[in-house]
């Protein structure tokens, strides 16, 4: 057995309300997106790799926290949620994806050895 780094503490959820058009940018940690505009919305997601410091080095950001984004407000078909990937990231290979379902949902799972999302649901 080798040393530790001991114990991450991370919130269990932190919510990100999206109430206004325009592009918002999500910060990493967030884990749930609500989307409630009646415009274009698109929104920016967080660096998914781990800091190349490793994990001893900077242990946060190897928490992989998957991030959900859904269209609470029932719009998505009239105005489909633009879903971008942070810098040359990819999201499951697309530099980004569209929610075009009202009240439809994407479940992200950061890939924090190589950078990217994972589009899981």
């Amino acid at each position: 057995m080798g040393p530790s780094i001991g114990w991450i503490y991370a919130p269990s959820s932190v919510v990100l309300p999206i109430t206004q058009a325009g592009t918002t940018v999500v910060q990493p940690g967030n884990s749930l997106v609500t989307v409630n505009v009646n415009a274009a919305v698109t929104i920016q997601l967080p660096l998914a790799k781990g800091n190349a410091a490793g994990a001893g080095g900077v242990p946060g950001s190897f928490v992989a926290t998957p991030l959900v984004i859904v269209d609470i407000g029932g719009f998505a078909t009239a105005h489909p949620i633009t879903v971008q990937a942070f810098g040359s990231e990819k999201i499951d290979g697309l530099a980004l994806v569209m929610l075009q379902s009202s009240f439809g949902a994407f479940v992200l799972q950061p890939d924090v050895i190589n950078g990217g999302w994972i589009l899981t649901q």
